[in-house]
């Protein structure tokens, strides 16, 4: 179910635009090159291990991207980088976490777990520094990563402002318990109510754009009044859109705010599918993680968070977004 992925490496003039885009309110995060980004002078390569949630999905290639980047940057490096087949392949990453943990051929090792309880229990006994990126959990010294419920917060901020105060919502989560989707859901939550916006229900996706449809139609014949949607993760938006269009409701000015900001959500921000989506930076997160690991290994003090920050892509700054997502993979 696992399976180690390489991709086609970025070239290091990207670097200093990655991810640039900017929106007053937004944190953001530059990708730095730490003291430990030079040349291992003689000697063996630090031997590391990446475990992402799934190393199949658009998202997941900008953060892979990422760290081959930092590995080729660095070069006293070698990143072991492996993923799920999917976000709910719970019981492969596990074994593939306990697998590199038992090896002993890693000498650090950073997770984004599917399940943030069971990764703790099987990093009980480790004895190597533990990372933790995209999500946190407790057993990481480190988190790298966005801080998704004030992102969320952002995003929600700017619904608010676009149907006003008395303006009816609906969440649409990802994977209920999950506790990045429930950050997200925090975010928005504080950002309605501070925005004297009413939220009329709740509802979960598994993060899968046709469940999205779904959900989106039943919440549409629920709530004919609804002004806006907001999702934790860009497929999800894409869904209810669809739901939206099917149900011929296109034009009566719902708000869809989406998660992630990977290309398709940006584009259907620029297309007007969507109204919003909130972008994390993938990339810094790949980058700064393998930096972060070299720097533990040779003996620096890590922050216990690390953010990556985020940025708010509406209509007026999609394109130029998107012309950077596009210059990361190829």
């Amino acid at each position: 179910m696992f399976e180690k992925k390489r991709f086609t490496r970025i070239s290091a003039m990207l670097m200093a635009g990655v991810m640039a885009v900017s929106l007053a309110g937004c944190s953001s995060g530059g990708t730095e090159q730490s003291d430990a980004g030079t040349a291992a002078e003689g000697g063996d390569k630090h031997q590391v291990s990446v475990v992402l949630k799934t190393t199949s999905s658009e998202y997941w290639s900008y953060v892979i991207a990422g760290i081959e980047q930092a590995e080729a940057d660095l070069g006293n490096v070698e990143v072991d980088v492996r993923g799920a087949a999917g976000d709910t392949d719970f019981d492969g990453q596990l074994n593939t976490v306990e697998t590199i943990v038992n090896a002993g051929t890693s000498e650090a090792i950073a997770i984004a777990p599917l399940q943030a309880d069971q990764i703790a229990n099987v990093l009980t006994n480790a004895e190597i520094p533990i990372l933790a990126i995209d999500t946190n959990f407790d057993q990481a010294q480190t988190f790298i990563g966005t801080a998704h419920e004030d992102a969320a917060y952002q995003g929600g901020q700017y619904v608010a402002e676009q149907i006003g105060e008395g303006g009816k919502v609906a969440i649409l989560a990802n994977i209920q318990g999950e506790s990045t989707s429930e950050a997200r859901v925090a975010g928005y939550t504080r950002a309605m109510e501070e925005g004297g916006c009413e939220i009329v229900t709740l509802q979960y996706t598994n993060g899968v754009g046709d469940q999205a449809v779904t959900v989106m139609d039943g919440v549409l014949q629920t709530y004919p009044d609804l002004d806006a949607v907001l999702c934790c993760a860009d497929d999800v938006a894409l869904g209810a859109s669809r739901a939206i269009e099917q149900a011929g409701r296109q034009d009566e000015g719902i708000v869809v705010c989406g998660f992630d900001g990977i290309s398709s959500g940006v584009q259907a921000v620029i297309d007007g599918a969507i109204s919003c989506t909130v972008a994390q930076d993938p990339y810094n997160m790949g980058y700064q993680c393998v930096v972060s690991m070299v720097d533990v290994l040779e003996g620096k003090e890590l922050d216990e968070f690390i953010d990556t920050g985020c940025n708010v892509i509406t209509p007026d700054n999609a394109q130029e977004y998107l012309d950077k997502l596009n210059s990361l993979v190829a």
